[in-house]
């Protein structure tokens, strides 16, 4: 039933686009998440060292496994974590811009996310 033509779609170039919509899902809730954690951190001092602690260690055992699916999730994991730890003992300078740019990090990964929506829309209503 799947090799009838009236049963594939009529243009192959949307294969991608439930990996793209999988994106934008990630890239908000990545953003969103990120925002949570950095403002209750900042409200509560060991919630903070705590999720700044596991991230920082899960990022480190996702590089460690070497896959390169882990990669740069890995590698946004561990930097967020370790900032997040620069964060939340408030060390003067250091404190304030580790906390600076994991906020602005989460903001713009929401917006990047937001932006791929937008292009995702297009994309459907053009009908690529």
């Amino acid at each position: 039933m799947s090799n009838e033509p009236e049963w594939r779609d009529a243009t192959p170039k949307n294969e991608n686009l439930p990996n793209k919509g999988k994106i934008v899902i990630q890239l908000i809730a990545g953003g969103i998440a990120l925002i949570v954690i950095a403002v209750a951190g900042r409200v509560v001092r060991p919630l903070g060292l705590i999720t700044g602690g596991f991230a920082f260690m899960s990022g480190l055992m996702m590089l460690v496994r070497r896959r390169q699916v882990f990669y740069k999730p890995g590698l946004i994991v561990t930097a967020c974590g370790f900032l997040l730890l620069l964060a939340n003992p408030r060390f003067g300078v250091v404190a304030g811009f580790a906390g600076w740019l994991v906020f602005t990090v989460a903001i713009g990964l929401v917006a990047f996310g937001l932006f791929k929506a937008v292009m995702l829309a297009w994309d459907v209503g053009k009908g690529v």
